[in-house]
């Protein structure tokens, strides 16, 4: 199946507004969570700070690596096109030469009947 610019765009774009929204969820729990009451709320303002930046990291790094798959992908369906028009090139060019060995073969079968039907002196 093959997808057009469109189709890639929003293959591109859909996850990661997905992943905003569950970046925004996982943020407004350690906010929930950091202003819990003083005995679950103190643990919680102590990682409040990597959760933060683990969640950030998470959501950069599955960015980059969901838009070089898409651009993998983007590549891929190129090169196919650019494969699909070579290969019918040299099709075309292998037809051509087959069509020229078919001519000599057939001229080279005509000569060696013509030699042995002549009498043999």
């Amino acid at each position: 199946m093959r997808l057009s610019k469109n189709n890639l765009l929003i293959v591109g774009i859909a996850p990661i507004i997905f992943a905003l929204v569950m970046i925004y969820s996982f943020g407004s729990a350690i906010q929930t969570l950091a202003g819990a009451v003083p005995p679950l709320g103190n643990s919680v303002r102590l990682i409040y700070t990597p959760l933060v930046v683990i969640g950030a990291a998470v959501f950069i790094g599955g960015v980059i690596y969901w838009c070089i798959l898409v651009y993998y992908i983007h590549l891929i369906q190129q090169n196919e096109v650019v494969i699909q028009d070579n290969f019918t090139q040299l099709a075309g060019s292998g037809t051509a030469h087959l069509e020229s060995a078919k001519k000599l073969i057939a001229k080279v079968l005509e000569d060696i009947k013509t030699v042995e039907r002549k009498p043999q002196q």
